[in-house]
């Protein structure tokens, strides 16, 4: 048996190199060797032929990893990669590759921050204004929120800024309206038939939580002031501040609702409002971790996605959060793509 190990080790030696996974955005991969990757996105070797992948096709952060290993001290191709960065929401990212662009080559680093950083930060920023926009007509007003929210804590310094904070008012009542009036078709379920009866229940509900009702709306008067503030420290402490306001306020109602088994409405009023309070902490949460992304402070960022997702770990809006700051803070400490 001692012969085996000798041949194993022969037939390895005489294999063709592994080949290297490309991980596209769609989540599958082509495999190949990688023979050069830069702005134009990333040529492989396959079985037959070189193919060229665009980055519009690859995985954000893979693409960037890689670009990232191959950039040497060529100034210009840690300013396209920061472009990139900043482009898919890398911002910390972004950063890092600036600095080394400037490191490199200051007079063409002062040249691009002349010249180009503000038009792309203001590209950008437009985008998502856009973007909001659609969300508004469309009435999406949770993806309305998120949106202003991303220019307002990452995009403060532009002009496209003060657009956003003249509509965030508008979705902030919108929202209001929108969340009294599904409180009310819920608990209509649950009312007598009779319309005096079904009034007078109503109205007896709605004493019942008005205190709980007041606290909900002064947590989001304080989520809404914190995103028109433009300093980075009084944002973060409104909105953990707005965030365990609304932790209190779920509290309460859990309290009221074991009381209310027997009460259908009330039950199913409360259960309203706690998926409101549910949903605001959360996005107080997300605006906070937001905040320290800005500040490269990745375990501040990761607090705050953590305590979104023990709100409700199956939120979309918190995984997303919790996934992309974790990334980010892998790919800062070297640790992304190992095992590839």
């Amino acid at each position: 048996m001692r012969w085996i190990l000798p041949l194993v080790l022969l037939a390895l030696l005489a294999s063709p190199a592994l080949a290297d996974e490309i991980l596209l955005n769609d989540g599958s991969a082509v495999e190949g060797k990688i023979q050069a990757v830069d702005h134009t996105g990333i040529s492989v070797q396959t079985a037959d032929k070189v193919v060229q992948i665009a980055p519009a096709d690859l995985d954000v952060h893979y693409y960037y990893e890689e670009w990232a290993k191959r950039a040497g001290k060529d100034a210009e191709s840690h300013l396209r990669l920061a472009v990139f960065a900043y482009e898919n929401g890398l911002f910390n990212q972004a950063r890092s590759q600036y600095r080394k662009a400037q490191r490199l080559d200051k007079d063409l680093v002062k040249k691009f921050e002349e010249e180009v950083i503000p038009r792309i930060k203001e590209g950008i920023a437009q985008s998502l204004l856009t973007l909001a926009r659609q969300s508004i007509a469309k009435k999406d007003w949770d993806q309305a929120k998120r949106v202003i929210a991303k220019i307002l804590t990452q995009l403060e310094d532009t002009e496209a800024a003060d657009e956003a904070r003249k509509a965030l008012g508008s979705v902030h009542v919108w929202q209001l309206d929108e969340d009294e009036k599904r409180l009310m078709r819920t608990v209509a379920k649950y009312l007598p038939r009779d319309e005096e009866k079904a009034l007078k229940a109503q109205a007896a509900i709605v004493k019942k939580l008005a205190p709980l009702d007041s606290r909900m709306q002064k947590a989001k008067n304080l989520v809404a002031k914190g995103l028109q503030t433009k300093s980075t420290n009084r944002q973060k402490s409104t909105f953990q501040t707005a965030a365990k306001r609304f932790e209190g306020i779920i509290k309460d109602l859990d309290k009221v609702a074991a009381d209310a088994a027997s009460d259908e409405a009330l039950a199913a009023y409360v259960g309203e409002m706690r998926t409101t309070a549910v949903r605001e902490a959360i996005d107080a949460y997300v605006h906070a971790g937001s905040v320290y992304l800005i500040r490269r402070d990745y375990q501040g960022a990761l607090g705050m996605a953590n305590k979104a997702l023990a709100l409700d770990p199956d939120n979309p809006h918190a995984k997303r959060f919790y996934e992309e700051t974790l990334r980010g803070s892998q790919m800062r400490n070297g640790w992304y793509g190992r095992g590839r």
